[in-house]
């Protein structure tokens, strides 16, 4: 059973990086399941012992952090949320006041997600005690750690070779997205250099430890024979050299972040490691850095500096995508200070704090500590900090005591491990990938095993005193429990998207058939079975009942849906939608809400304006679309079809639409679009009056209004756009080449040749304009 127990821990610790960094939820699923079958045979081993389990450092903070975790998810009079988290009641506060009666709610504002980390957060604390305990034998650390070497430079080698040959792809099978980089298994490159920041100072102490000590008072060929013939010299130059691959692909990952966080603690260990042993001169550590240069110079060093390069952009400020992301995230803590949002809830709250354009979807906060504020607040804050700086405690203690040159150099290299993911946490969300996390909790224990495992021993192998409460029945009941909540949740997740996908690619409309739809509901009935707090089944559900001409169901539905997450704001509209005439006022309180709190913004707040239109609400519409257009000049487009079913007027539309170019000259594109030319003509001649009240002038605001007179045959207005474009902008070479041509057709030579040559005063090469020029000058020309 021993046996069994080590296996399945060791299992866990080699199917984590390389089932694709554990990103997914069924690999995810495997390693909990994993971990908690290690637990409970670990335990059953031991059933027979009456001693209590070693005391693991840092315990009582983790276990309060899950105690905080678990009690965001379990609700709470709506009383006390209020007072305790007022945010939490705001979000909460619209689905709420669709139900009658005194209800509770829970503080995490998307509970699934909360869920879903309580169990992974559980798991890591459970592998970490394992880790304590089972390493406390020293050939099985000795082992352990050796494992993890040998994974770890495999790894590295897959990655560098899967780097230069197949790029996109994993394993040289598996496609990803274009927005990823995948290095090795992983999805994301700062990923997989968080992995190997902490695995690689463990690689670089074994390394050191089996360094043969040759007499420096020999001949250099006595020196090289001993070399080779001492214990451990063929592990030392391996070793060396998988520490060299590690290094390398950490460096040609191109992750910026990774880069300096290996950097930085590589300088850690070996300012540890001059502070702990003096036996190292400074050749040794030029010798290290010399091979570690040379490694990265054999792939190159110009895509890394290139990478450095573009932090800093043509006009020498920083350009560092995630500052306008740490800005909103902060916005989000100062609601959340205190009990924060829920952890695994980022995802769900950021779209409404989002100050900045674009459609990418922020799952994470790229910045560990701080989406640890706006998840846990200031509670979960301490509660990690109490128990880092438990274990660094801990591991420094026994660092300062031990003489054990193994224990020594493990010490240092856990140490830097934990070390270089905090720094790198500063970047990045490594702590919340599958295989990253395990590893840091590994690395924890280890540190405390190395501290405090001893190698030559009569009696104890290990100097951890017994818990006073901690025993194998207390840890045997607790990863039952977890083995059957990871089961229900993770394992009902899984079932219920495989229902799903049996009906994923039908289209729920009216225009299926009565039959078809009660057949959708029967699945989608499945899958809410399965996976009670997904939020997305009951809304599907509700559009099916929508469909079935039952409204009552369709809005308790919804009502579901809200409540499992109210952050979506789809489902708060739809729930609005459903509302009757003689609440409308609340379903316009709903349409509003839900367009604040989603990424698509756009498309629920176009939404929201119909209904207002619809319900002949039109001078409350009309904000709405100059908000809407003012922030999103490519809504234009999209509004234009909707203000046309309602007939607005050309002065109407002409107030809708904000002062900026782009959205007039998109309003005439459309009208030309349909066929009305007059009002196309009018929304085109009146978008460059807004020339002063644009930051930068764009040449194509010109360059299409010139096309459209030139179509219509304009050429007198023509010429007119074509001059105020060249007196914006007289360094745009294709305006004085179009100039150029209408003096060369009117026959004006001289005046096509002055503007030729203003065209080659900025494109000296451009050939196709001196071709011009030579005919101009040609006899039959002249």
């Amino acid at each position: 059973m021993t046996k069994l127990s080590y296996a399945l821990f060791i299992l866990t610790l080699i199917f984590a990086p390389l089932a694709f960094g554990t990103v997914e939820q069924w690999s995810l699923l495997i390693v909990q399941l994993l971990i908690a079958a290690s637990i409970f045979t670990f335990c059953l081993q031991r059933s027979r012992s009456a001693e209590k389990l070693f005391h693991v450092p840092g315990l009582i903070p983790l276990l309060l952090l899950v105690g905080w975790m678990t009690i965001q998810i379990v609700p709470l009079p709506m009383s006390v949320v209020k007072i305790v988290s007022p945010e939490t009641y705001q979000a909460y506060k619209p689905v709420y006041d669709m139900l009658e009666g005194e209800r509770w709610m829970p503080l995490s504002v998307h509970v699934k997600g909360t869920i879903l980390e309580t169990l992974r957060i559980t798991s890591y604390i459970f592998f970490y005690i394992l880790t304590v305990q089972i390493l406390s034998m020293g050939d099985r650390l000795k082992r352990t750690v050796m494992v993890c070497s040998w994974l770890a430079i495999g790894v590295g080698l897959i990655a560098i070779l899967q780097k230069f040959s197949s790029p996109g792809k994993i394993y040289w099978l598996r496609a990803v997205t274009v927005s990823a980089d995948p290095v090795g298994p992983w999805i994301y490159r700062s990923q997989y250099c968080g992995y190997m920041e902490l695995v690689a100072p463990l690689v670089l102490a074994l390394t050191l430890y089996y360094r043969p000590v040759v007499s420096s008072g020999e001949s250099l060929r006595r020196r090289i024979a001993a070399f080779f013939s001492k214990d451990g010299g063929n592990l030392y130059i391996l070793l060396g050299f998988g520490l060299l691959i590690l290094a390398s692909s950490t460096f040609i990952s191109l992750s910026r972040g990774g880069i300096i966080a290996f950097s930085l603690s590589f300088l850690f260990f070996f300012l540890l490691l001059a502070w702990k042993e003096a036996r190292y001169s400074g050749f040794f550590y030029i010798g290290i850095i010399s091979c570690l240069i040379l490694s990265v110079s054999w792939f190159g060093w110009e895509p890394i500096v290139q990478r450095f390069d573009n932090i800093i952009n043509s006009s020498g400020d920083v350009n560092i995508d995630r500052f306008p992301v740490w800005k909103d995230s902060w916005k989000l803590f100062q609601d959340f200070w205190l009990t924060g949002s829920g952890f695994g809830t980022f995802i769900a709250m950021f779209p409404k704090y989002r100050t900045f354009p674009g459609n990418e979807i922020y799952d994470h906060a790229h910045n560990d500590h701080l989406e640890l504020l706006t998840d846990g607040g200031i509670i979960a804050f301490i509660l990690v900090s109490w128990f880092l700086i438990a274990i660094i405690r801990s591991g420094m203690r026994m660092l300062r005591r031990r003489r054990d040159r193994y224990s020594i150099l493990l010490s240092i290299g856990a140490l830097t491990g934990i070390v270089a993911t905090l720094i790198h946490s500063i970047s990045d969300f490594n702590m919340h990938n599958g295989a990253v996390g395990l590893y840091f909790f590994f690395i924890c224990g280890l540190l405390v095993a190395a501290g405090h495992t001893r190698f030559h021993y009569q009696l104890n192998a290990t100097l951890l005193p017994r818990s006073g409460w901690l025993s194998q029945n207390i840890l045997m009941f607790s990863g039952g429990v977890l083995f059957c909540l990871v089961l229900f949740v993770q394992g009902g997740a899984i079932l219920s998207r495989l229902q799903y996908s049996n009906i994923k690619n039908i289209y729920i409309s009216r225009q299926l058939s009565e039959q078809r739809l009660h057949e959708v509901s029967s699945v989608l009935q499945q899958a809410v079975r399965f996976d009670p707090f997904e939020g997305f089944y009951p809304y599907l559900q509700g559009d099916v009942a929508r469909y079935l001409n039952t409204p009552e169901k369709a809005l308790a539905s919804y009502i579901l849906a809200g409540l499992k997450d109210p952050m979506d704001g789809a489902f708060l509209q739809r729930i609005g939608l459903m509302l009757p005439q003689e609440r409308q006022q609340e379903a316009e309180y709903l349409l509003q809400k839900g367009a604040e709190r989603t990424l698509k913004k756009d498309l629920l707040m176009l939404t929201r304006i119909e209904w207002l239109l619809a319900t002949n609400q039109r001078d409350k519409a009309i904000p709405v679309l100059n908000e809407a257009i003012g922030d999103n000049s490519e809504l234009v487009g999209v509004v234009m079809p909707l203000l046309q079913s309602f007939s607005f007027t050309r002065e109407e539309i002409a107030a809708v639409l904000p002062k900026k170019v782009e959205s007039w000259m998109r309003c005439g594109r459309f009208f030309e679009q349909v066929g009305n030319l007059e009002d196309a003509v009018y929304f085109r001649q009146h978008s460059l009056q807004f020339l002063d009240y644009e930051s930068k002038i764009q040449p194509e605001w010109f360059s299409q209004l010139f096309h459209y007179y030139r179509k219509v045959k304009d050429d007198e207005k023509a010429l007119e756009v074509l001059r105020r474009g060249i007196k914006k902008l007289p360094n745009y070479p294709r305006f004085h080449e179009w100039l150029g041509d209408y003096y060369a057709g009117d026959g004006i030579v001289y005046r096509a040749q002055e503007e030729y040559q203003q065209v080659l005063l900025i494109e000296p090469l451009n050939e196709a304009i001196r071709r011009k020029v030579e005919k101009l000058n040609s006899p039959q020309q002249k």
